[in-house]
């Protein structure tokens, strides 16, 4: 009788190897869909724990692909003048930049909460 939540451990078997391999891959490609800024509720935090004292304006909650998402984040750096990166799906902007941000992402049309 086989368990539904076992996974198998190891196998000499090729064929099996190969079907492993590529439901591994197909698991691992999320289906990433564009919301429109209308759907999407954004969360943004200042986060200075493990920075060195140093703030830094998180933005969260993001339904979009990578390159929307760093096409979003370049926007966002040069409207607060600010460096800052795309980790994951969340923009990070160096300082406390909280209130500029939210008002520029509720002109793009985004759900705003400030945390």
């Amino acid at each position: 009788m086989k368990n539904k939540n076992s996974q198998l451990v190891y196998s000499t078997d090729p064929e099996l190897r190969r079907q492993i391999e590529q439901q591994q891959k197909s698991a691992s490609k999320p289906d990433v869909v564009n919301f429109p800024p209308e759907k999407q509720r954004i969360e943004i935090l200042l986060q200075t724990k493990g920075r060195k004292d140093k703030q830094v304006t998180l933005i969260q909650g993001f339904q979009h692909d990578a390159n929307t998402l760093n096409q979003l984040a370049r926007k966002l750096k040069q409207f607060c003048s600010a460096g800052g990166t795309v980790k994951g799906r969340d923009i990070e902007i160096q300082g406390d930049k909280r209130k500029i941000i939210a008002a520029n992402l509720q002109q793009l049309g985004y759900q705003i909460k400030m945390v």
